[in-house]
């Protein structure tokens, strides 16, 4: 009896670590999926897209995962940090933010980034793929 219990014991923690490995690989290859890259920035705040989202639909217009940033200027730590999904027309330089689990389609009304030195330089970045 003695014997058995041994071996089951030995068998439970063969299966936990078996588990811990397994879904600790899962963990980091999920993550892989997304490569955020640097497009834009200013003293504070940074912009960032996932190249491996972008999409152009039949009109022309671009989608492309973003994430933007605010940074705290003394110690360089992001103080906030808000993920969108953001569509370009790239011909008129436009663009609108929309929830991350939105498509194209969805999109109503476009917005000039007149003042938005950041979002410029996002849009003149992303298009550029």
């Amino acid at each position: 009896m003695s014997n058995l219990r041994i071996f089951i014991e030995k068998g439970l923690i063969f299966c936990l670590i078996t588990c811990s490995f397994l879904l600790a690989g899962f963990d980091t290859s999920s993550a892989e999926g997304i490569d955020w890259i640097e497009v834009a920035n200013t003293n504070n705040e940074i912009q960032f897209i996932d190249a491996n989202s972008i999409k152009y639909n039949n009109k022309g217009f671009l989608s492309v995962l973003t994430k933007y940033s605010q940074v705290n200027p003394d110690n360089n730590d992001f103080i906030n940090t808000q993920s969108f999904l953001l569509a370009i027309d790239c011909e008129k330089r436009l663009f609108s933010k929309l929830p991350l689990n939105s498509e194209l389609k969805e999109v109503k009304d476009w917005t000039n980034p007149i003042n938005d030195k950041l979002i410029k330089k996002t849009i003149i970045n992303s298009c550029s793929y």
